[in-house]
C-alpha cells in the first residue's frame, strides 16, 4: 500500500528521469509528488507555495469532512473541473473547482483562482510524495 508523503522512486518509462543533455544535470532531481490512486505524476516540490502564511493548512468542510492540503503553484498532473466558486472557500478571495487526477480522475485537491492568483490545495493523504 502506498503512504502519503513518503519518497518514492522516480517510475520508470515515465520520462521523469533528468535528461543528461540539460544544463540542471549536476542539480538533484526534482522531487515529485504523485497520485496515490494510480501513480500519475502531479507536481514536483519546486512548486510548493505558501499561501495565507503556510504551505500546509487543516481545513473542515460544510458537510463536516476535515481536510490536511498543502499548497502549489502549479500541479500539471491535476485537471481543474467544476465552475468556479466563492462559496465556503478557505482562502479569502479565491474562487474553487475542484483538481482531479489527470489520469484516473481520483479528486485530489482544489484550484483556487483570485486576486491575479492561481493556486492548487491538494489533499495531502491523497497524494505519495515528499513534504
Amino acid at each position: 500500500m502506498l503512504q502519503a508523503f513518503k519518497p518514492s522512486a522516480p517510475h520508470a518509462g515515465r520520462g521523469d528521469a533528468p535528461h543528461p543533455a540539460r544544463d540542471d544535470v549536476d542539480a538533484p532531481p526534482a522531487r515529485r509528488y504523485w497520485c496515490a490512486a494510480c501513480t500519475t505524476r502531479v507536481t514536483d516540490e519546486d512548486a510548493a507555495i505558501e499561501q495565507a502564511g503556510a504551505h500546509r493548512h487543516h481545513f473542515v468542510n460544510p458537510a463536516g469532512e476535515a481536510f490536511e492540503i498543502a499548497c502549489f503553484a502549479d500541479a500539471p498532473g491535476c485537471v481543474v473541473a467544476g465552475e468556479p466558486t466563492l462559496e465556503a472557500t478557505w482562502f479569502a478571495g479565491c474562487a474553487w473547482s475542484y483538481a482531479v487526477c489527470a489520469n484516473c480522475r481520483a479528486h485530489l485537491g482544489w484550484c483556487y483562482e483570485g486576486d491575479g492568483a492561481r493556486f492548487f490545495g491538494l489533499i495531502c493523504n491523497r497524494l505519495v510524495g515528499p513534504v
